[in-house]
C-alpha cells in the first residue's frame, strides 16, 4: 500500500506542469481553463508545443512581456504584458518579448545609436554583426513597432546583406519611430 501510494505521488509530481517560480523569474504558466485554473505548460524562454495548447488564462510575472504565436515559427503572435486571468488562445509557440531600446541607449565604447546608421559591422566567418543596420544610408524601419515584424524586418535585411536569417534582433525606439538595432545575421 506505501509502495503504491508512494507510487503515485513519484508520477503526479513528474508530470505536473507548475514549477516554483523564482523572485525575478521570467516563467510563464498557461492554464487550460480561466481564472488561473488546470496549469498547462510552465515556458522560461522560447517555446514551439509539438501539440497546440489552447490557453484559457496566463500569468506573466510583473515586468515581463510574451508573445504567444498560433503558428509554430512565432508567426500570428500577440504580445501580453501582464496575466489575463480569461481568453482563449490557440498557443504553437511562444517567447518572451527583449523591451525596446530607448534613444539614450549608447553602444560600445560610449558612442550613441542614433537616428542614423554608419552602417558599421562586426563580419565573422559564418556571422555578422549590426549594431544600428541600415539601407542606404537610412536606419532600417519596422512598422509596426512588434517583435514579430522585427524578426521578419531582421530575416530580409541579413538576406539583402548575404546571410540566410537574423539570429538575433531587437527594437529601438527614436521620437516614436521603430528602428532595427543589435541584428546578428548567420549563414544557418
Amino acid at each position: 500500500m506505501l509502495r503504491a501510494l508512494m507510487a503515485g505521488v513519484a508520477t503526479l509530481a513528474a508530470f505536473s506542469p507548475v514549477q516554483a517560480q523564482e523572485p525575478g523569474s521570467n516563467q510563464v504558466t498557461m492554464y487550460a481553463n480561466g481564472h488561473f485554473k488546470r496549469p498547462g505548460p510552465t515556458l522560461d524562454g522560447p517555446t514551439r508545443l509539438y501539440t497546440p495548447f489552447t490557453m484559457k488564462s496566463v500569468k506573466i510575472p510583473p515586468g515581463a512581456v510574451w508573445e504567444f504565436c498560433s503558428g509554430n515559427t512565432y508567426t500570428g503572435c500577440k504580445e501580453f504584458g501582464q496575466s489575463v486571468e480569461s481568453m482563449v488562445m490557440n498557443v504553437r509557440s511562444a517567447r518572451p518579448v527583449a523591451s525596446v531600446i530607448p534613444s539614450t541607449a549608447t553602444a560600445g565604447g560610449g558612442a550613441t545609436v542614433g537616428a542614423t546608421g554608419a552602417g558599421a559591422s562586426l563580419r565573422g566567418m559564418a556571422s555578422e554583426y549590426f549594431v544600428a543596420p541600415d539601407q542606404n544610408g537610412n536606419r532600417v524601419s519596422v512598422s509596426p513597432g512588434t517583435s514579430e515584424a522585427m524578426t521578419r524586418a531582421a530575416h530580409e535585411f541579413c538576406r539583402v546583406k548575404g546571410w540566410n536569417e537574423s539570429a538575433y534582433a531587437r527594437l529601438q525606439s527614436i521620437n516614436g519611430q521603430f528602428y532595427l538595432a543589435d541584428v546578428l545575421c548567420v549563414k544557418n
